[in-house]
């Protein structure tokens, strides 16, 4: 019998906390340096290069390059206080004779007449002063630093990977200004028009603004900026724009006009109640098929360009099949049945992109925003499933934030004083090229997941597959690619990406199956999900459809119904429900458990295929035998101690634990579940060694009582706070997955196995925080805030006749 997760309020105590871990970041210092020969190098070199910066310009500042000996950082935090201000920091790869290559580190910093001096002086204290220990003064800043350059264009350039474009060529780029709290906050650049309109520099009109940046596309030459942005000191970075990807082709089906009139004849519709919808940001969609036409009303279509029709215009109806699998799912499944269909949710489409309409590049994150914006103000209320299977194809960023997957993050977060309440954001994690599949699965694992799908609030989609089926007399002798339950041939992943960044995708749904015959990869129309066409003169109102698109918009169909099954429960808590419900097909596990796995055959997983498949009916049910609790709390993760900002508590959950029933199981084999789901405030920018840190607001982490630990051990073993002089080690925790694995991005899932007697004793869990910009940012004052989570735990048990839901139920109606 399905049963309603149980939520657990109050059992939650704020304690103080205090990291375990050791102080701050120590950088290692290059040794056998004479500094008196050193110290004066470095004084010429920086004299020169102020010198080079501004020769023909009278301005108030320099913006110079310090850059690192080849394999040792700079002491950036000295270069960014006071009267220095940091545009950015690149490590680059320097190359040697010898054909290999050494890391450097470059950061471009602006410095104002009085930080000129106060660097002069600093050289100079480091060749004749000693500090107290005996060291040279300020030798963590001097002794790393090789050279000193004046500020080119160029060196605010954040794409490595790509050559930086001729001087003279006409392009668009993406600018990143340095956010001041004077600004205008409608016409940010005010301050520099009459510096921009000399050098005829072409700004649009769309930007994002972030906490420390906002973000513009211009137009001109190299050679325009240099003589523009690079003396406003506000310029922080320069990358590259990106054009969105061409969808694939969809196969067109012959019309089966007596199957959707049937299907259609017996589909109801959302009541006026129901306020939970997915917007769809897309192509469009053509509400004249008549599978559609009933359910989408044309006061649900926008476009962000008014002079773009609401109707889907691409080739092959992409945002019409999407539509289709919003609202019904694969039609294959609906046509095989007589059931009635009851469609529970909206769904709204804001038109993204126009094919063959020529206009300028946008900015996407701007864009994006301005579309959620528009659903808001259609359905102001609704409770909203974003659903974006509009990608780039970029294999550089390797899991770093982009302007337009920062967007996203800021969509999903809201503010730190309004927090979002109704949206979730699903994007799609992109596809693997055609002619690239036939190297299946190889080439999957090698091509990244597509711009914006590393945000860390979105759930990402891949694709998996269980289209096995092939027409042999249509394709004689044709093998499926994908094994069922595999990855589709369309799936990218995030394996190439930095270890710092989020592990995408989240979760897979089915993305449709290719099959090969004679070498060469087929389409066969069996191993594709069916769905709407945007019909017109010679094309069917049915069209098969998949890959990540159709796994995206499958997911948002998911979303939308569990949504509709708990309305009252927050954002992160759906996310979470979905992510908790999900698990690997054998064929992901290569049909092993979880457990044989090796940390670096976990991380390939997770990499690849995210948490697996999500089941609808565990994400809203319980069982018996299977418990599910939910809990969603607020917890304050910094404070001010007087000028230093630091960990202010972590939360200890004393859980309503079935404890009779799970001693009396002894030794039966139990399953323990538990996902912690949050959204962080980005702010992006290379500020920071520690990028991710840099980036997110804040960072939750969870660790679990041990077996027979005392509730004071546990505690102290959370937080330095909770301990005394007698303070001795008594838990460890033993997780499938683990913390080096899973401690990535803004939502965090593990799994144990052990006793049912084991876990009866592991009755409680601690939440606490981990640093982001919040903290090291002190200037912007986040620290008065506080943050949301849920907490998702789940208890499985072989037997169903074994009823652990009861006791736990009977426990809370008691304490409510």
């Amino acid at each position: 019998m399905p049963l309603r997760h149980i939520i657990i309020h109050g059992r939650t105590q704020a304690l103080s906390y205090k990291s375990i871990q050791s102080g701050g970041r120590s950088i290692p210092l290059k040794g056998s340096v004479d500094r008196n020969r050193h110290g004066n190098a470095i004084r010429t070199k920086f004299n020169a290069a102020i010198a080079g910066f501004h020769p023909d310009t009278d301005t108030d500042f320099v913006c110079l390059v310090f850059i690192s000996s080849p394999g040792f950082l700079i002491d950036i935090d000295k270069l960014d206080k006071g009267d220095y201000k940091l545009a950015n920091y690149r490590i680059l790869d320097r190359p040697c004779p010898d054909g290999t290559s050494q890391k450097v580190v470059e950061a471009t910093v602006y410095l104002n007449k009085r930080a000129v001096a106060n660097f002069l002086k600093r050289v100079n204290d480091y060749i004749y002063k000693n500090t107290v220990e005996g060291n040279p003064k300020n030798q963590s800043l001097i002794v790393n630093i090789e050279d000193i350059q004046a500020a080119v264009i160029e060196s605010f350039w954040q794409e490595p990977e790509l050559p930086f474009p001729d001087h003279n060529e006409v392009i668009w780029w993406e600018m990143w200004m340095d956010r001041d709290e004077d600004d205008n906050a409608e016409d940010p650049l005010l301050p520099i028009w009459p510096i921009l309109e000399m050098s005829e520099v072409y700004v649009s009109n769309r930007f994002l603004k972030f906490p420390e940046h906002f973000v513009y596309l211009v137009k001109g030459t190299a050679k325009q900026l240099a003589n523009s942005f690079l003396y406003t000191d506000r310029l922080v970075e320069i990358r590259k724009p990106r054009e969105t990807a061409d969808f694939f082709t969809s196969l067109e089906r012959q019309d089966q006009h007596n199957w959707i009139q049937h299907l259609a004849a017996r589909t109801t519709t959302a009541s006026e109640g129901n306020a939970v919808s997915i917007c769809l940001l897309d192509t469009g969609v053509n509400t004249a098929n008549p599978l559609l036409s009933n359910l989408i009303s044309d006061s649900n279509l926008d476009v962000v360009e008014p002079a773009w029709t609401k109707y889907d215009t691409h080739p092959a109806g992409h945002g019409t099949a999407m539509a289709g699998l919003a609202l019904y799912g694969d039609l294959t499944d609906a046509f095989d049945t007589n059931d009635l269909v009851q469609i529970n949710h909206h769904l709204e489409s804001i038109k993204l992109i126009e094919r063959g309409y020529q206009h300028d590049p946008l900015l996407y994150g701007s864009v994006t925003q301005e579309a959620v914006a528009r659903a808001e103000i259609m359905n102001p209320g609704f409770r909203r499933i974003a659903c974006m299977a509009v990608t780039v194809d970029d294999m550089t960023h390797k899991g770093r934030p982009s302007s337009w997957s920062s967007a996203i993050d800021q969509i999903v977060f809201g503010t730190a004083d309004n927090p979002n309440e109704n949206t979730l954001f699903f994007v799609s994690s992109g596809n693997l090229y055609l002619d690239e599949r036939i190297n299946y699965p190889l080439s999957n694992a090698g091509t990244s997941i597509h711009d914006p799908a590393q945000s860390f609030n979105a759930i990402t989609v891949g694709a998996y597959t269980l289209k096995d089926t092939i027409d042999a007399a249509m394709h004689p002798g044709a093998e499926p690619l994908a094994k069922r339950g595999a990855i589709a041939p369309s799936n990218t992943s995030s394996e190439s990406w930095c270890n710092e960044w989020c592990r995408k995708p989240d979760i897979t749904m089915e993305g449709g199956n290719q099959a090969l015959q004679n070498g060469s990869v087929i389409d066969p129309e069996s191993l594709l999900v069916l769905s709407t066409g945007s019909g017109g003169i010679g094309r069917s109102w049915l069209t098969s459809f998949g890959e990540t698109s159709g796994a995206t918009a499958l997911a948002s169909k998911f979303a939308a119904e569990l949504y509709t099954h708990y309305p009252t429960l927050w954002p992160e808590t759906i996310r979470g429900l979905i992510i908790h419900s999900a698990d690997w097909t054998p064929q992901m596990l290569g049909n092993r458990a979880i457990g044989e796995l090796t940390s670096e055959e976990r991380v390939r997983l997770i990499r690849n295929v995210g948490y697996g498949v999500p089941n609808l009916e565990k994400a809203k049910y319980s069982a018996a035998n299977s418990l599910s609790l939910i809990a969603e709390r607020s917890l304050k993760p910094f404070k001010l101690n007087g000028s230093k900002t630091e960990p202010d508590q972590f939360h200890l959950f004393d859980l309503p634990w079935p404890t009779d029933v799970l001693q009396d199981l002894l030794a039966t084999e139990v399953r323990f579940k538990i996902t912690l789901s949050y959204f962080i405030e980005p702010n992006p920018g290379n500020k920071q060694y520690d990028l991710a840190t840099s980036y997110r607001s804040h960072g939750l982490r969870f660790k679990m009582k041990g077996p027979n630990e005392s509730l004071a051990a546990f505690k102290a073993r959370v937080s330095k706070d909770m301990r005394d002089a007698t303070y001795i080690a008594e838990g460890k925790e033993s997780w499938m997955i683990g913390a080096a694995v899973r401690d990535k991005g803004s939502i965090h899932k593990d799994i144990w196995i052990g006793t049912a007697a084991a876990l009866a004793t592991r009755n409680a869990i601690a939440v606490y925080p981990v640093s982001g910009w919040w903290r090291n940012r002190r200037k912007h004052n986040r620290f008065n805030h506080s943050v949301r989570y849920s907490l998702i735990l789940t208890i499985e048990t072989p037997d169903i006749n074994m009823d652990v839901y009861t006791p736990v139920l009977n426990m809370v109606s008691i304490e409510v």
